[in-house]
């Protein structure tokens, strides 16, 4: 006998620049860990991570679990149709750009566009981009200085619609601090599109198969 068990799932993709710290990231949420020195996504890394969060249906306050399927993908532009495929299929993308590089931020809009055109731009009031600057912690270290202000990225956010993030350090930040940020996001795009359910079937197994009756012949 089998029965069938619902769970929500959401993909999100993150995208940016190549070493912007989108591995970094990724990685400090997957595994809790930050890594000096990554090499650079080839296609795309995919893990599945589980969140609870917490909405508000019908004036009251609900758990949800939920399953995050996190895609990290190679940024640079030899890889970009690569990337553009993942857009398609997943809910969401965390657009990742470096503070301390002007180019990474420069590029930004490229990518935003990148993003609706794969979508055919029929699902831009379903989908949410989250912008997010990293790389917090090399403001005055070896001469490193911030090229891009909060408020400048605040208001790129307003002018193409998208959801002002914050910015982070992967190094610094601990894997707590970047799954309470998920869980917010996650729970943005509950609020947008809804619970998108998963149908699992689930077999299970009820007892154990009876014994054959062992029949015995007699010849006489």
């Amino acid at each position: 006998m089998s029965s069938d068990e619902e769970k929500i799932e959401y993909k999100v993709v993150l995208c940016g620049n190549s070493a912007v710290g989108k591995t970094s990231i990724f990685k400090k949420i997957t595994t809790g860990e930050f890594y000096e020195k990554n090499i650079s996504t080839i296609g795309m890394d995919k893990r599945t991570i589980p969140l609870e969060i917490e909405v508000e249906e019908k004036g009251n306050l609900v758990k949800k679990q939920v399953e995050i399927s996190l895609i990290d993908t190679a940024g640079q532009e030899r890889f970009k149709a690569i990337t553009k495929s993942y857009y398609k299929d997943s809910d969401g993308v965390l657009l990742i750009y470096d503070i301390t590089k002007k180019e990474s931020y420069d590029k930004l809009n490229g990518w935003i566009e990148s993003i609706y055109e794969a979508l055919g731009n029929t699902q831009n009031s379903q989908y949410i981009i989250f912008l997010i600057g990293n790389k917090l912690d090399l403001i005055g270290v070896e001469g490193k200085v911030r090229e891009i202000d909060e408020k400048e990225a605040q208001q790129k956010c307003i002018e193409n619609n998208i959801v002002w993030g914050g910015e982070c350090s992967a190094k610094t930040f601990t894997d707590t601090q970047f799954i309470e940020f998920l869980t917010e996001y996650v729970k943005k795009i509950y609020e947008k599109i809804g619970p998108k359910v998963i149908k699992k079937q689930i077999v299970k197994k009820i007892g154990q198969p009876k014994k054959k009756k062992k029949i015995n012949c007699f010849f006489l």
